[in-house]
């Protein structure tokens, strides 16, 4: 029967126009096919022929593609499913698909995606930021040269995934996935014939999968200091080798850190008068918000404020002065320097003078 099929083809036609025909064939012999037992041999019969046609083509998969479109006319005409011609197909030409991936998949025109990926990825660098706020970034590293960098998550999505890479590769890349010439990804012998191990079958269905399981194969992680991170490490410095006062208005009258301390004289708060804060923030290029957003997320701010406040401003006769209040209970915040109850000032020294309270 399948000898029927393929005499029916014409005479020095390209095997894809050969299969089609064979597919005509089908169509007309499945309307005088009588019963079941007889539509299935028709179909079997029709799907080996093209399995053969295949097989002694330069490009089979071509081949069996020409077949494959042509499956849902042929059900419209003979009155059947799509999907039992389909299933045909695919069983009579899985030896003809298995060796053509074996001799190697590619596209007619550029470069496939996943070959791409399996061949040339070398390596994704995770950059992880040590700022709190920041978002992750990937790098790409490709052997041909190309290093792509773009926001952890951008690969889930394929087609923005692709355009990314192919901005950056000197290769002819295409969306492609020369995988899915296979066939069909849930049949049998798919997850190995297809380019890369087992665990990524590419296809377009299974892109989370595929991207994600090459990116845990191949990932490597990246600490990166952020510049709020050097901002308040810098900030922490200032506190570590300043000199406090405990007493507020003293810390207002001369903008000094101001250390607030408990009943039992134990140290809580570490007061930091914002101009400190803000030339710290213009030496790093990081704005006192961004600064602010960074210091609440570390949880190094003062539990007194409310939401992600840090500052507050304190007026004392008539001088006002911005703190940053930090948790001095917290692992990051130093202890100053020197913490001192009062610290005597010009005028007091004067004072002193005129009632003879300085030694000659």
């Amino acid at each position: 029967m399948t000898d029927e099929y393929l005499s029916t083809t014409s005479d020095g036609v390209a095997a894809s126009i050969a299969a089609a025909e064979v597919m005509d064939r089908l169509a007309e012999r499945l309307k005088a096919a009588e019963g079941s037992a007889g539509r299935m041999k028709e179909t079997k019969a029709a799907a080996d022929a093209v399995a053969e046609l295949a097989a002694d083509a330069d490009d089979a998969l071509a081949v069996i593609d020409s077949a494959k479109n042509t499956a849902g006319d042929v059900a419209m005409k003979a009155q059947t499913k799509k999907s039992i011609i389909l299933d045909a197909l695919e069983a009579a030409t899985v030896d003809v698909r298995t060796q053509a991936a074996e001799a190697g998949l590619s596209l007619d025109h550029g470069y496939a995606l996943d070959r791409f990926l399996e061949e040339n990825l070398e390596t994704v660098r995770r950059i992880e930021s040590t700022d709190h706020h920041s978002e992750t970034t990937l790098s790409w590293q490709f052997s041909d040269g190309t290093t792509v960098e773009m926001d952890d998550g951008t690969h889930l999505e394929k087609y923005n995934f692709y355009k990314k890479l192919a901005m950056g590769s000197r290769k002819k890349l295409q969306p492609d996935l020369v995988s899915e010439e296979v066939g069909n990804p849930d049949e049998d012998g798919y997850e190995r014939l297809s380019l890369g191990p087992e665990s990524r079958p590419w296809h377009e269905d299974n892109w989370i999968r595929c991207i994600t399981d090459l990116l845990d194969e191949r990932q490597t992680f990246v600490e990166s200091v952020g510049a709020r991170t050097m901002t308040w490490e810098a900030v922490a410095n200032e506190v570590r080798l300043s000199r406090a006062v405990s007493d507020l208005p003293t810390a207002v009258d001369q903008l000094m850190p101001h250390a607030r301390e408990d009943g039992d004289g134990d140290l809580v708060e570490v007061w930091l008068p914002g101009k400190i804060v803000t030339k710290q923030c213009e030496e790093y290029g990081v704005e006192p918000k961004a600064l602010q957003e960074e210091l609440a997320a570390r949880g190094v701010d003062s539990d007194d404020l409310g939401g992600d406040r840090v500052s507050e401003r304190v007026t004392i006769e008539g001088n006002g002065v911005r703190f940053w209040r930090l948790d001095a209970t917290h692992d990051e915040v130093p202890e100053p320097a020197e913490i001192v109850d009062e610290v005597e000032t010009g005028a007091d020294r004067l004072d002193s003078m005129e009632w003879g309270g300085l030694d000659e």
